[in-house]
């Protein structure tokens, strides 16, 4: 079979701190695997090839995208493609997602189309209401995609026997198998496939989830996390196995980019890398027994048990040169009541011992809970004051959605349903805006809710520059210098390029930044 698989077009918000673009990982790693199977395989990645491309998106106001038109998209795909399978990992993006599955499917009408990705694994049934989608490959998808494909190849069009995936039947019904079993053995997976794509051109335009500290890689040392936040989609997208790979052949793979593409920054996309103090130990050891001279960085969140000051020092000693935790709330009966096993004082002496190391820090922040209190919110902005003193670099304050799949979106919808329209999907992205923000709690106004967001980073950073005066005036100087040290030096150089085009000064084609 040829296959083609799609990274669509990113979508923004103008506003957003975060936009969430980097290198399609998922796309590479499902495209190796199926390559190594006997299929002939082609990737458009509607990003990396046009990624200095932003313009504002027609059907909606205050958003942008970035990389190839829907169109243009379409016409990278091989005509004689028979399976294209498109991605949609967040569900801000969906409604563009759509329209571009719309596009396929009215342009290559006898292809099969597979859908996969956290938002299609969650609103599988959504999905397939909407949109012209086939199948719709649930969780991890290496193996459930082989049996797809087969399916596919004998002309079965009956996929009940194939576990991890949702589709209609003949008759009009959703039918929805049993969910797959993780993946045991993770590095029995070939690595990314990246030669299929251009990551050089991620390179160039810097982007990526925390700071571009040079030729950055993204990387994946882990799958999956063994926790269950309330808030979060990994335990319906990875269930609560977390599965490490050998840090021998993690290196091994830091080695073949250093050759292929000479990166010399790695940012690992690990829902939760550090679990186990043994096998972060033995990965920073490898590192240095090779003397690679590399740095790298955790910019997505990780966990702080497994962190003192003995790793601490194995972090920094082997390039570790940035780290941020997701502690989400500084109140304990916030963290009790959305499962967040965190213990704050520990957390503290983590974020102490990495400081203390060299490394910069970053919190990863939540407020707006439905059963959060302001009693609840001070507390954790006390807290975010008393670590800016101790010298934390960052923060990110997010205000919650209840993001497709999750605990917390099933206990709201009980209460009061959800419409899965495009209105809920566009405020998805209120998370990280700085202008609007809708509340799902019943005693926090909109209005107060962004107040409450923008208050929080004024005090963090206030605290911060006073403390540290330092830290203002080396990111002003990156400003100018065009660098970027911390995800703060990130968010401002995307705010530089979004605003002019979103505000008519700057033509999209004209970004060269």
């Amino acid at each position: 079979m040829k296959i083609t698989f799609v990274q669509p077009p990113a979508i923004m918000a103008v506003d957003n701190y975060s936009t969430i673009t980097q290198p399609p990982l998922g796309i590479a790693y499902v495209a190796a695997f199926v390559r190594r199977i006997g299929h002939d395989v082609h990737v458009v990645d509607a990003v990396g090839e046009a990624y200095k491309v932003i313009r504002p998106w027609p059907l909606r106001e205050k958003r942008l995208t970035q990389g190839l038109s829907l169109e243009e998209t379409s016409k990278r795909i091989p005509k004689d493609t028979n399976i294209i399978g498109i991605s949609c990992m967040f569900t801000h993006a969906w409604p563009m997602v759509r329209e571009l599955i719309v596009q396929l499917k009215k342009n290559f009408p006898n292809a099969k189309l597979i859908g996969g990705g956290e938002h299609i694994t969650s609103m599988c049934d959504t999905v397939l209401q909407q949109s012209p989608i086939d199948v719709c490959v649930l969780g991890e998808g290496e193996y459930t995609l082989t049996e797809l494909l087969d399916a596919f190849v004998r002309g079965d069009s009956d996929y009940t026997k194939i576990n991890g995936v949702a589709f209609i039947n003949k008759d009009g019904k959703f039918i929805k198998t049993p969910r797959r079993k993780r993946i045991v053995d993770v590095d029995e997976l070939p690595l990314p496939a990246w030669d299929l794509l251009n990551p050089v051109a991620y390179m160039e335009g810097e982007i990526y989830m925390g700071p571009s500290a040079g030729r950055s890689m993204p990387m994946l040392a882990t799958r999956g996390c063994p926790y269950e936040c309330t808030f979060c989609s990994s335990p319906n997208m990875w269930t609560r196995n977390w599965k490490a790979r050998d840090p021998a052949k993690v290196v091994d793979e830091i080695e073949v980019y250093i050759k292929q593409y000479q990166a010399n920054d790695f940012q690992f996309q690990d829902l939760t890398a550090i679990v186990r103090k043994d096998w972060i130990i033995a990965f920073c050891k490898e590192l240095k027994r090779r003397k690679l001279n590399i740095t790298w960085q955790l910019p997505v969140g990780t966990r702080s048990e497994a962190i003192d000051t003995e790793v601490a020092e194995h972090l920094i000693s082997s390039g570790c040169h940035h780290i941020t935790y997701a502690p989400e709330s500084g109140s304990e009966h916030m963290l009790t009541s959305i499962k967040k096993r965190v213990n704050l004082e520990h957390l503290q002496s983590s974020a102490e011992a990495s400081l203390k190391a060299g490394m910069r820090v970053c919190l990863f922040m939540l407020i707006g809970f439905p059963q959060e209190t302001l009693e609840d919110i001070k507390k954790t902005f006390g807290w975010l004051k008393h670590m800016a003193r101790i010298g934390v670099h960052e923060i990110a304050i997010a205000t919650f959605v209840p993001l497709p799949g999750t605990e917390l979106f099933h206990e709201i919808s009980k209460i009061q349903p959800i419409a899965m329209d495009d209105e809920y999907c566009h405020w998805m992205t209120g998370a990280t805006s700085l202008l609007t923000v809708r509340s799902w709690n019943k005693t926090i106004s909109d209005r107060k809710l962004l107040f409450l967001k923008l208050w929080g980073f004024f005090q963090f950073y206030a605290v911060s520059f006073f403390y540290y005066p330092e830290r203002l005036w080396r990111l002003i100087r990156n400003i100018f210098l065009k660098k970027q040290e911390t995800k703060v030096d990130r968010v401002i150089r995307e705010f530089i390029i979004k605003i002019p085009i979103a505000l008519g000064f700057s033509k999209p084609c004209d970004n060269k930044a």
